[in-house]
């Protein structure tokens, strides 16, 4: 539990320990200070409480008013001469268990001499003192809130990340396998005639399954140009990309959306001026709904990067996306940029859990680059490994009913049947081309992200132990909360 356990004695300077404590309260959270009436719940024994407190306890903050010293008791006698005094109990017991002992100097009380203290709280009159004066209470507490920040961390708990997306399960597999069949079995079986095969030209199955390998060809040839020619290029553009919030992303990329709008405008005008007016407003209908949608994105990011700034720590979401990843590593360098030596405990606390948490996914990437070709497809891919084996299907299946068409003309030749077999194993190999290509290149964005990322946290975490060196300097008030001012790009 730690926090700040106030002693005190009681007497007429009462009010002023409550309010403080209700100050104290409010900033550090109910749980992290400590002062016997208020916190002691009846029927606990209090000297348990009270040890197990001064134990537990980060910061013992010693209320000095005028005559501490010299308080006598019932007997006549000094109280702190007294072995069974609480006051002095309690700053024996921290003072010998290492804690950190604050003497706090009310209006008109002078720091205790070491001969007005018995032995073994003699160590007393050596500690630096604060003061809280009536004249300049505001300006007195906000440097005793700096001082105790240090050590005492206020009461958080970390945003717990947002919940993985539901995963589709074994029901595509199904769904695929299914489709496959269907099609295999229905476009062989669809009625033809001596008409499929001309002689000035060849059946429309054949042609079909010739551009399905056409489009085929297409995904691996842009993996192969992404990962050998443009591979630089693209991986400084993201890295740039990422690492900005979202409106700043928004500001450097609205040439390149104006320029998408400016052709979708003048392709509707000019389907509009050839007569093609339902062509035209369909267009614009399915502009005016991605335009709604852009926007209503660009609202959901902005407050989510605000809610991110101003509510952390947050967890990494897993699996983590690079962009994501990205992000929470520049906004924890902007934090630690704007933070002031020493950090305080608060802050250290939740740099040390982002830093911990982004080890842990900088692991789970690695562990997903490791991941083999089935698993791969089944977790990321279902929906492209489907697609692929559903086209696979059809153009088989179009390939026979070619062989079929061939078959009924009576141009049924080994050498027809050979080159149809060919169609279908060139599909087989674009389509295992295009699925090794993308594991590859998707390995090395991976590889690569667990390299950049895991370099930087280590610079952060060394940047964390720098900024959390001991104060030389006194600061005169809280340290800034990240929701008082904005998150620079």
């Amino acid at each position: 539990m730690g926090g700040i356990f106030i002693n005190y004695r009681r007497g007429d300077h009462e009010d002023v320990v409550r309010e403080l404590y209700d100050r104290l309260e409010r900033h550090f959270g109910a749980d992290q200070v400590f002062r016997d009436v208020a916190s002691i719940v009846p029927g606990q024994r209090y000297p348990d409480t009270l040890r197990e407190r001064v134990a537990d306890c980060e910061v013992l903050l010693v209320v000095v008013h005028t005559g501490w010293a010299d308080t006598r008791g019932a007997s006549g006698g000094r109280r702190l001469d007294d072995e069974g005094d609480w006051v002095r109990r309690e700053i024996d017991q921290a003072l010998h268990s290492g804690k950190s002992v604050i003497p706090l100097l009310l209006d008109g009380a002078a720091p205790p001499r070491p001969d007005q203290l018995p032995y073994p709280v003699r160590d007393l009159a050596h500690r630096n003192a604060q003061f809280l004066r009536t004249a300049r209470y505001e300006a007195d507490l906000a440097a005793l809130i700096a001082v105790l920040e240090t050590d005492v961390s206020r009461t958080w708990r970390p945003v717990p990340p947002p919940p993985p997306a539901p995963r589709p399960g074994q029901w595509p597999g199904a769904l695929t396998a299914l489709l496959a069949c269907a099609v295999l079995l229905a476009v062989p079986a669809l009625p033809q005639d001596d008409g499929w095969v001309r002689r000035d030209g060849l059946p429309w199955t054949l042609q079909a399954a010739l551009g399905g390998c056409l489009l085929l060809c297409a995904p691996p040839i842009a993996l192969a140009a992404t990962r050998l020619l443009l591979r630089r290029p693209l991986d400084g553009w993201e890295r740039d990309l990422h690492s900005v919030k979202h409106l700043t992303y928004v500001r450097q990329t609205w040439p390149m959306a104006l320029g998408l709008v400016l052709v979708g405008v003048f392709g509707a005008l000019h389907l509009w001026g050839d007569g093609g007016a339902w062509a035209s407003l369909s267009l614009l209908l399915v502009m005016g709904l991605a335009v709604a949608h852009t926007a209503a994105t660009h609202i959901r990011l902005q407050r989510r990067d605000a809610d991110l700034w101003a509510r952390w720590p947050q967890g990494l979401p897993s699996p983590v996306s690079r962009p994501v990843l990205r992000r929470a590593v520049a906004r924890l360098e902007l934090r630690l940029a704007e933070s002031r030596a020493p950090l305080t405990r608060e802050q250290r606390e939740k740099a040390e859990w982002e830093l911990r948490d982004m080890r842990a996914a900088l692991g789970r990437l690695a562990a997903e680059a490791g991941r083999s070709r089935v698993v791969w497809l089944r977790q990321d891919h279902p929906w492209l490994f489907g697609g692929h084996v559903v086209g696979l299907a059809l153009i088989t299946a179009l390939a026979v009913a070619s062989g079929l068409a061939f078959e009924a003309a009576g141009k049924g030749a080994p050498r027809v049947h050979g080159t149809l077999a060919g169609v279908v194993l060139v599909a087989a190999a674009l389509a295992l081309a295009t699925m090794e290509l993308g594991l590859r290149h998707q390995r090395r964005m991976r590889t690569d992200l667990v390299a950049e990322a895991g370099d930087r946290v280590a610079l952060l975490a060394g940047r964390v132990r720098d900024l959390s060196a001991p104060a030389r300097t006194r600061r005169s008030g809280p340290a800034p909360r990240p929701e008082e001012f904005a998150e620079p790009d």
